[in-house]
């Protein structure tokens, strides 16, 4: 490794201007008479291993009135081959300031000193302009020298001076020294002198000792030894002005009001435009396009910055001096002393107050703490005032069409050149009002989940970014930019297949757009997708090790603002998709606010999250604490919840169905959409061959058995299952499938234990806790059902579904006012869901808070109109309504005229009001859309039925028996005659089959006690009453159905404390009771 000497005695060397007889070549003399020899450490402590050691580390400097001279001497121990390079001496000069004086360079091997300039050996000169590539012309020369013979264990000493002076300064003196950070030094030695008539002042920083100037008759002195220095560790995360380290400033200037009155004239004379000369035409061309003081200052800042290349000069008195404004514009480049000259002589030709301003790019935090020292700066931009209101403008910079886009720099201080009075200007920016990074994402899932997803993502960069990014784009070409722009999307979508690329740059704006079209394969693994690019947090680490500035701020990127928003268009038809918990943040952390707002309105999920920081630096105080929030929420993310009863749409079943599956997991895929769409002979003959493939695959095995459960064949069913719990005991779609199995045959004991054993393996499981607490239900343990619901809503607070078990549980409870208020829970946790407020509306009407219940459902319309708000909000209206609720109608056909429950509800208000023709019109139309459905054939034979046409009443009978295929089917056929008094002899033998199925099913047994009942079968009735109230207390209309039956037996005790009970527990069930014509 190349290691510079001046790097490793002490900071780099001011460079001053113009000795008289300055030299292009190394002077070889002895070491000066005023230079105090200081020895070297025998070792450093601790270093043995490294590849060098620093024994000594000196500088001492001279201060006369019109120069001053740095003395510099080292020792460096060679301890590994890899420490050789350390004896590559390169020393950069300037010929035109700076005279470069070699006094000694030593080898010095045990008691051997081999003095290697003594030898013959010199210094090599060359002229190399390093700084070509950052167009800097600075004309430095370098010597160099690599002493030949240098040995493992050597001890390498060099001692050199350079003597400079700048007639620019007028004499003042300055200087930086003592930055012994990077390396252990054994010895680190530092001496200033200067005539006890010059008032130099002195700082070092606070992890140095204090500094003592000492006079002897006409010479003052400083002098500090530090021995066995380690290498400075700033505080990690601080801002940069905790990262000086050791450092000693000296100066002469009183103030900073001192160097801006020193470098006013210079700008002055400098920014100047000869009347008749090319630049005052193009001043008076600006003048002419526009009367606007703004527009002029604009043209004039394209001016300097497009039309005038930039190159630093730095040739002579080029560090200090600028160009005069004339020059730079003929020469057509300049550096930034030489076109903010420039900017300031048109600003001021187009009237407009302006003047230059001095700024450190690397040191500007925490200047106000530093001396006053003009090679503090390495900067000049223009401070320029317009209507009131300060511009800082750079002419070194490109594309600032627009002032008011111009931030504020972050260089922490700027020095106004001024000729009297100027002090330190703080110029920290404010915070950002438009994000800088702008991220747009559109999915369109609408086809369905899993197919590939329509996706256009806007990518805008405003400020610095967009034009960096504009400039990177332009200079490539078509092919090239499309292939990056292609690899860019895919590194960071690599779910999206990229179709199309654009770029595009606004001058106008400034804001460079860069565009995507694809298609995307979105990952709903466990019923969830992980929203993009929405998380915050991260794994902060804001720990310090004990040291200097141990309590320091934190520095924060300022300023700085993103933003993402992220839109899914979801599959229409499908309620129940749900936001993940947490996803709405609003904190502010380690200096930055992270504001995070989902949203789910209708079919469309939108989710912003934005980031943006308030100040340049938080306290140390609040670190912990923002570490660990951070790290906590970076360890979660927002989900979209697929919802539980998903149903695939059209398009995803003919994608898969379509596709001939080759692997047991595509078979498996496909047998349960086949399930799913209630094909079960095609389902198991699917799973069938893929267990055939693989014979222990037990989601083949566990899906099968839940297929043939569907279907009936309990035996097999369980033969499947059992095998899959053999493979896998904890297979939680084997779990499910004898929790279903145990509820068909109506062993609740088994089905609990199925799904408490899934529960147990996953206490997370939201659909195992969703079947459990529907199974308590039905089995009337509403306390424990109550409890499953509310571990529910705290595992997913936006479960609309659980919301409307707990205000049923509650209800059967005898807790009205707690069922009640699930529906203003609901609404809280899902304000913009549109199923939410319908469902809320459904609570509400329940209570009879039709007015309440109306203005929920107007509120799910405003979100956004679907067919199925529409057909809700008319089985709610009171029956009464019969405007309303066809009006609703009417509207949900609008929306979806193939919509079978509506044109079926149409049909049931047609039959209300006597219409029967229109009604079973209305019902044919819904059994063209699902020919299979049990219950709109049957619902359909009743009115044929009333309509004195049995013979086609009995053909829809028949043919709802024969599609229905499972114990459900069977008991809403039954319950459906029974309730219109009509077929009850049918009824009866379908309540008996169903019975047969699933044997004491009290939800059966309660209809086949309405059959009974119209029957006049009174004592049946109330035996089938009986056996349901036995297993449910709480259930309504087995209470209102016996309340009847002893009532006309009689007993009307027995009959009122019936229907109180029930009439308490659904203050509707009288009224349902009354419509189906049966009166107590």
């Amino acid at each position: 490794m190349a290691i510079r000497l001046s790097l490793l005695v002490g900071f780099s060397l001011l460079a001053l201007a113009a000795p008289a007889g300055a030299e292009d070549k190394p002077i070889i003399a002895p070491r000066p008479d005023w230079v105090k020899p200081v020895s070297p450490a025998a070792s450093v402590t601790g270093n043995e291993g490294a590849a060098v050691s620093m024994l000594l580390a000196d500088q001492q400097v001279l201060f006369e009135p019109d120069r001053q001279t740095s003395y510099f001497a080292s020792a460096i121990k060679i301890q590994t081959p890899q420490g050789l390079a350390a004896g590559n001496i390169s020393l950069p000069w300037r010929p035109d300031t700076d005279t470069l004086k070699i006094h000694s360079l030593l080898i010095r091997r045990g008691d051997k000193v081999i003095d290697v300039l003594g030898s013959g050996q010199t210094f090599t000169v060359v002229r190399r302009e390093p700084n070509l590539d950052s167009a800097t012309l600075d004309g430095v020369l370098t010597a160099n020298i690599q002493p030949e013979g240098l040995q493992v264990g050597d001890v390498l000493e060099f001692s050199a001076s350079i003597t400079s002076s700048d007639p620019t300064l007028k004499g003042h003196a300055e200087q930086v020294a003592g930055a012994w950070n990077q390396v252990p030094v054994g010895v680190a030695h530092l001496r200033m002198q200067w005539p006890s008539t010059m008032p130099i002042r002195l700082r070092q920083t606070q992890i140095l000792p204090a500094l003592k100037t000492v006079k002897s008759g006409a010479v003052a002195s400083a002098e500090l030894t530090l021995e066995q220095t380690k290498p400075f560790q700033p505080p990690k995360g601080a801002p940069t002005r905790f990262a000086v380290g050791r450092l000693i400033e000296a100066t002469d200037f009183k103030d900073w009001s001192q160097i801006s009155a020193l470098m006013a004239p210079l700008y002055i004379k400098a920014a100047q435009i000869a009347p008749a000369g090319p630049l005052a035409a193009e001043l008076a061309r600006i003048k002419q396009a526009s009367p606007s003081p703004k527009a002029r200052a604009e043209a004039a800042l394209a001016l300097v910055q497009e039309r005038v290349r930039y190159v630093a000069l730095q040739l002579g008195t080029g560090n200090y001096v600028p160009a005069d404004a004339d020059t730079t514009w003929s020469r057509r480049f300049g550096d930034c002393k030489g076109k903010s000259a420039l900017l300031v002589a048109l600003l001021h030709g187009l009237d407009i107050e302006a003047e230059p301003v001095l700024v450190s790019t690397v040191l500007g935090d925490g200047l106000d703490e530093r001396l006053p020292i003009v090679g503090l700066f390495d900067h000049v931009i223009v401070r320029a005032t317009i209507a009131g209101r300060t511009y800082w403008l750079d002419g070194t910079r490109l594309g600032d069409s627009d002032l008011d886009r111009i931030p504020t720099p972050a260089f922490g201080w700027a020095l106004p050149v001024q000729e009297s009075l100027a002090t330190l200007t703080r110029l920290v920016p404010t915070p950002l009002t438009a994000p800088q990074e702008d991220l747009a994402i559109r999915i369109d899932a609408s086809a369905g989940l899993s197919l590939p997803a329509p996706t256009h993502i806007d990518w805008v960069y405003r400020g610095d970014a967009a034009m960096g990014l504009n400039l990177a784009l332009s200079n490539l070409t078509p092919e090239v930019r499309d292939r990056s722009l292609k690899d860019f999307w895919k590194k960071n979508f690599d779910f999206v297949e990229v179709k199309t690329t654009n770029s595009a740059f606004d001058p106008k704006t400034g804001e460079m757009r860069i565009t995507m079209d694809g298609t995307a394969k979105m990952d709903w693994s466990d019923n969830r997708y992980e929203t993009d690019r929405t998380s915050v947090g991260y794994t902060a680490d804001f720990t310090r090790e004990p040291g200097a500035f141990h309590d320091a701020p934190f520095a924060v990127a300022y300023p700085y603002f993103s933003r993402t928003i992220e839109t899914i268009v979801l599959p229409p038809g499908n309620t129940g998709f749900q936001v993940g918990t947490n996803a709405d943040l609003d904190e502010t952390i380690a200096g930055i606010a992270y504001r995070r707002k989902a949203s789910l309105k209708g079919n469309v999920f939108t989710i912003e999250k934005t980031e943006r920081s308030a100040a340049p630096e938080f306290a140390a105080t609040e670190a912990a604490a923002a570490q660990a929030r951070l790290r906590a929420l970076g360890k979660e993310a927002v989900y979209l919840m697929e919802p539980a009863g998903y149903v695939r749409t059209r398009a995803e079943r003919d994608a898969v169905l379509k596709e001939t599956p080759t692997t047991a997991t595509g078979l498996v895929d496909r047998g349960v959409l086949l399930m799913d769409d209630g094909r079960y002979d095609a389902a198991i003959e699917a799973l069938t061959k893929a267990a055939t493939l693989e014979p222990k695959n037990a989601w083949a095995l566990a899906n099968r058995g839940i297929a043939r459960t569907w279907k009936g064949e309990t035996t097999a069913a369980k033969a499947d299952l059992d095998a899959a719990a053999a493979i896998d005991p904890k297979n939680f779609v084997m779990l499910h499938g004898r929790a279903f199995l145990a509820s068909r045959t109506n062993d609740r004991a088994a089905a609990m234990a199925a799904l408490n054993e899934a529960i147990a393996l996953d206490p997370k499981d939201l659909y195992s806790l969703e079947l459990r607490s529907s199974a308590l239900w039905e089995s009337g343990d509403y306390e424990r059902a109550l409890a499953d619901a509310d571990a529910y809503i705290a595992l997913f607070p936006s479960a609309v579904q659980s919301y409307v078990l707990r205000a049923n549980l509650y209800r059967r409870l005898g807790k009205p006012k707690e069922a009640e208020a699930q529906a203003g829970l609901l609404i809280k946790a899902n304000p913009d869901m549109a199923y939410a407020h319908v469902a809320a509306a459904r609570i509400l009407s329940s209570f009879g808070k039709d007015a309440e219940a109306l203005a929920e459902f107007d509120r799910a319309l405003a979100i956004q109109p679907e067919a199925y708000i529409y057909l809700n909000r008319a089985l709610s209206r009171p029956k009464a309504d019969i405007t309303g609720r066809s009006a609703d109608l009417d509207a949900a056909l609008k929306l979806d005229p193939k919509r079978f429950d509506a044109l079926a509800a149409r049909g049931d208000l047609q039959a209300e009001t006597g219409d029967l023709p229109a009604a079973i019109a209305s019902y044919t139309a819904a059994v063209k859309e699902s020919p299979s459905d049990a219950g709109l054939l049957t619902a359909r034979g009743i009115l044929y039925s009333k309509s004195n046409q049995p013979v086609l009443a009995d053909k829809d009978f028949a043919a709802a028996r024969a599609a229905a295929k499972d114990a459900t089917a069977l008991n809403n056929m039954c319950w459906r005659k029974a309730t219109a008094g009509i077929g009850l002899e049918s009824a009866l033998l379908d309540c008996n089959a169903a019975l047969e199925k699933v044997p004491d099913s009290p939800a059966y047994l309660d209809s086949r006690g309405l059959v009974l009942l119209r029957l006049g079968k009174l004592d049946d009735a109330i035996s089938d009453y009986d056996k349901v109230l036995a297993a449910n207390a709480q259930m309504p209309t087995s209470l209102y159905g016996r309340a009847v039956a002893w009532s006309r037996k009689g007993d009307r005790a027995r009959a009122l404390k019936d229907h109180d009970l029930a009439v308490k527990i659904d203050p509707k069930v009288e009224q349902r009771f009354d419509e189906f014509g049966v009166k107590l």
